[in-house]
C-alpha cells in the first residue's frame, strides 16, 4: 500500500476511534453489534402496527401488554394505559434529587437506584401502588468521589406544579395536567417557567417531538458519509422534533411514549437491542450494517401506524429501562444495558439483588387509592 493512502487511512481510523471514545466516556462499553444487519436509513422489522404473532396480556385492569421479538434479536414491549376503563391510574414524574439526601441542589448520586430500587421506594410513601415506571429524560453524568456517579438535569423538571432548575432548555418539554382528575398529555416548545408551572402537573424538558397533533415533525436527515455530526445542543424549532447528533441515527434500545386524542389512551414503548449503545455508534461511524434496534425515524413510523394525537422519545439506549406488575402481583423487568447483559429479569416487589444503573427521573403510572 503506498504510505499516502496508508497515511489517510490511519487518521480516518485514528478519527473514528477519538470520536468514539468521546462518547464511551459517560456511557456502557458493549461488544460491537456483528452479522447481517439494517443501512442506518431502512426501516426496522415490525417498526408498523400492528404486530404480527405478538404475545398479549392484561396484567391489570385498564392494562393491556404487547410483547415480540424481531428476528435480529430486538425485544419489544408496549404498554397501554387506558384511563376510561381504570379512571383511577396517574402518569407521575419521580426525580431521584427530590427526596435524597440535599433535595433539589441539582446533584445525585444516581447509580445505584435503578427502576426496581425506585418502584419500591415509590410502593412505600402510600400514594399507591405502581403499575410500571420507566427511565426519564436526558442528563448529564459524571464519575464521583468514591465509587459515585453523580447526575445533573439538562432542562427544567416539573413536579406537583412547580418548576425547578433553572439550568437552560432544549427542544420540548413533555408531561401531563390533570383537571378533574382527567390526565392532558402534551408537549410545549421551550417553555418559561411561568408557562411549566401552569400547563404541567409532572414534566421535563429535553424530550424530541416526533408526533404533535397528529402530525409527524420533521428528523434530521441520515448523515453522509463524510458529514460532521452538528455541536450540541442543536437549535430546534416548533417545526422539527429537535435533532441529536448520533442519538437519532444509531440504532439502539429506546424508551418512547404516545397518547390519543382523546387522552384516554396513554401508551409506553420499549424497544430493546441485543447489543450495547456504544456498538451502535461504532457501526454508525464506520458505516457498518447494525444489527438490532431503532432509529428516532423507527419511532416515528411506529407512531404514525398506531395514529396517536401524540408522541416523544425520551432517553434510551444503555440507560433504557422499565418494569410492570405482572398478573400474580410480581414485577417483570427490561432492565439496563449498563448495568447488566441480561435481556429481562423477575421480582417481587421487594426488587431484592436487582440491577442498579439507574437514571436521574423515572415516569411511572400508579393506582391512586380508593
Amino acid at each position: 500500500m503506498p504510505p499516502r493512502v496508508r497515511n489517510r487511512l490511519l487518521l480516518v481510523v485514528l478519527l473514528v476511534v477519538a470520536g468514539c471514545l468521546a462518547y464511551m466516556k459517560h456511557r456502557h462499553i458493549g461488544p460491537v453489534p456483528v452479522g447481517r444487519g439494517a443501512e442506518s436509513d431502512a426501516p426496522s422489522a415490525l417498526s408498523q402496527w400492528p404486530w404480527a404473532n405478538a404475545g398479549r396480556d392484561e396484567p391489570h385492569r385498564g392494562v393491556s401488554h404487547w410483547r415480540t421479538r424481531t428476528g435480529d434479536g430486538t425485544a419489544l414491549d408496549l404498554l397501554r394505559f387506558d384511563f376510561s376503563v381504570n379512571p383511577e391510574l396517574r402518569l407521575e414524574l419521580y426525580d431521584q434529587d427530590e427526596d435524597d439526601a440535599t433535595p433539589f441542589d441539582n446533584q445525585v448520586d444516581f447509580w445505584s437506584r435503578g427502576v426496581g430500587q425506585v418502584t419500591r421506594h415509590l410502593n412505600r410513601n402510600g400514594r399507591g401502588r405502581v403499575i410500571a415506571a420507566w427511565n426519564g429524560l436526558f442528563f448529564s453524568n459524571e464519575p464521583g468521589e468514591r465509587d459515585r456517579r453523580w447526575a445533573r438535569h439538562v432542562a427544567p423538571v416539573v413536579l406537583n406544579g412547580k418548576a425547578h432548575y433553572n439550568v437552560g432548555n432544549h427542544r420540548w418539554t413533555f408531561g401531563v395536567q390533570y383537571r378533574d382528575g382527567k390526565p392532558a398529555f402534551k408537549t410545549l416548545h421551550l417553555p418559561d417557567k411561568g408557562t411549566l408551572e401552569r400547563e404541567f402537573a409532572f414534566g421535563a424538558g429535553g424530550a424530541q417531538c416526533l408526533i404533535r397533533e397528529g402530525a409527524p415533525l420533521q428528523l434530521q436527515p441520515p448523515p453522509r458519509p463524510g458529514d460532521k455530526p452538528l455541536p450540541r445542543p442543536v437549535p430546534s424549532t416548533p417545526r422539527e422534533a429537535g435533532h441529536i447528533p448520533d442519538v437519532d441515527h444509531i440504532r439502539t434500545s429506546r424508551t418512547s411514549m404516545g397518547w390519543s386524542r382523546d387522552q384516554q389512551q396513554f401508551y409506553l414503548l420499549i424497544v430493546k437491542e441485543p447489543d450495547s449503545e456504544v456498538g451502535s455508534a461504532l457501526a454508525l461511524r464506520g458505516r457498518i450494517p447494525v444489527v438490532g434496534g431503532w432509529t428516532v425515524a423507527d419511532l416515528q413510523r411506529f407512531w404514525l401506524s398506531m395514529r396517536v394525537w401524540g408522541a416523544v422519545n425520551i432517553d434510551g439506549g444503555d440507560v433504557t429501562q422499565t418494569v410492570y406488575l405482572r398478573e400474580d402481583g410480581g414485577y417483570e423487568m427490561v432492565p439496563p444495558r449498563w448495568a447488566t447483559p441480561e435481556p429481562r429479569l423477575t421480582f417481587s416487589p421487594e426488587f431484592r439483588k436487582a440491577p442498579g444503573g439507574g437514571t436521574l427521573m423515572y415516569f411511572y403510572v400508579r393506582e391512586a387509592p380508593g
